[in-house]
């Protein structure tokens, strides 16, 4: 791709022209990161245009022994460290080295934390919108890592936005973040600095300037914050009637009519395996002719189910329900062991306009799944997983 002159004056011409892509997000009140140095001024007008606050997320590269340019893993603030194995065995980093290692890049982003915001503490983005923004992108890999730290942080929702980057490098980040922005994909990438007619080095000072001029962070909005804050560890249903996989079916259908429920959470112990319903129990087993006293559960019970962590918002599991039609689902800790179970009706003791949006929009007719046998047969995406947008 030719251009008569760059596409971006300099960084701050970046800012201006991502900042109004990123508009929209407005009203949510979201936080942008910058990566630094050279992500600080683009991302100081995108902050300044959402009127949102200004931080900068921190990433240093753990290098090989004798080669440091040449990275093995790296770190990111909070001690978020991704090690690339491979590379480790290549160059015969032991252990001790790259604990030592790590600890010296954490001290250096301790360093730079103080050096550019004084005493400020890092921005919470948990519950809220998070915006991580550079100059550019070329590998991709300081931008992944910066995701990963930030979405181990708890934030409702997680984007990156940049002016330019290679379309291999976009479709890495796919899995790292909620959605995307960035301006230029051209075709023949070489280096970010081609796309910039003023591409020189940003200064500490100019960092700290930005920083210390950037916007107070005004929070959420009240009502966005309660919904979003709020985990479903909060209202779930915590007594929850399981049944074994080793149970039958009988004694299932039995627990269904004591409970009036028709659905029911099947555990081994304490771990989730699955769920069975009436409908499971009538199409499966009954049309099967054999006595239910003979059917085991494991036989007839959904082991594809969703389910969600009691850690995570009341927002993200409505939008979870809505997004899959389904009106309740279980929920597990961060060891995958059964702890409660959510549904529509316990979330619409909120009563916001958002549970009856989702209410309205499950309750809509729509067309019979001919492949599954009950609401609860799709798989929640793994926690490492997102769908990304670009």
């Amino acid at each position: 791709m030719f251009f008569a002159r760059p596409p971006f004056k300099d960084r701050r011409d970046a800012g201006r022209q991502l900042a109004a892509a990123l508009l929209y997000l407005e009203e949510s009140a979201p936080v942008v990161c910058a990566l630094p140095r050279g992500g600080v001024p683009v991302s100081f007008e995108v902050a300044q245009a959402l009127k949102a606050p200004l931080d900068v997320m921190l990433v240093r590269k753990i290098g090989a022994p004798y080669f440091p340019e040449l990275g093995i893993g790296a770190v990111a603030e909070g001690g978020y460290r991704v090690l690339d194995r491979a590379a480790m065995e290549r160059v015969c980093a032991s252990d001790d080295y790259v604990e030592a290692e790590t600890q010296r890049q954490m001290d250096e982003i301790k360093r730079r934390r103080q050096h550019y915001c004084g005493g400020r503490a890092a921005l919470d983005v948990r519950g809220r919108t998070v915006i991580v923004v550079d100059d550019g992108i070329a590998t991709g890999g300081t931008m992944r890592v910066a995701l990963e730290a930030l979405a181990a942080a708890g934030p409702e929702r997680l984007l990156f936005a940049v002016p330019v980057a290679p379309r291999e490098s976009l479709a890495a980040m796919c899995d790292a973040a909620d959605d995307g922005i960035c301006l230029l994909v051209p075709d023949e990438f070489r280096a970010v600095g081609q796309y910039y007619a003023n591409f020189e080095q940003t200064t500490d000072e100019e960092v700290i300037r930005l920083l210390n001029t950037s916007v107070p962070d005004r929070g959420l909005p009240s009502k966005h914050k309660e919904k979003s804050m709020q985990t479903i560890s909060d209202i779930m249903t915590h007594d929850v009637t399981v049944v074994s996989p080793q149970d039958n079916i009988q004694r299932a259908a039995q627990m269904m009519s004591e409970w009036n429920v028709g659905a029911l959470p099947v555990c081994d112990g304490q771990k989730l395996q699955g769920m069975i319903t009436d409908r499971d129990i009538t199409i499966r087993a009954t049309a099967g002719g054999r006595p239910p006293e003979e059917v085991r559960v494991a036989e007839v019970m959904t082991d594809d189910v969703m389910w969600c962590y009691e850690d995570e918002t009341i927002g993200e599991v409505l939008q979870q329900m809505g997004d899959s039609q389904i009106r309740r689902i279980p929920v597990v800790d961060r060891d995958k062991n059964l702890v409660g179970m959510v549904s529509l009706g316990d979330i619409a003791t909120r009563h916001d306009a958002d549970t009856d949006e989702t209410l309205e929009d499950i309750s809509s007719p729509s067309e019979p799944n001919r492949q599954g046998t009950d609401e609860m047969r799709l798989r929640r995406p793994p926690s490492d997983q997102a769908d990304g947008r670009f």
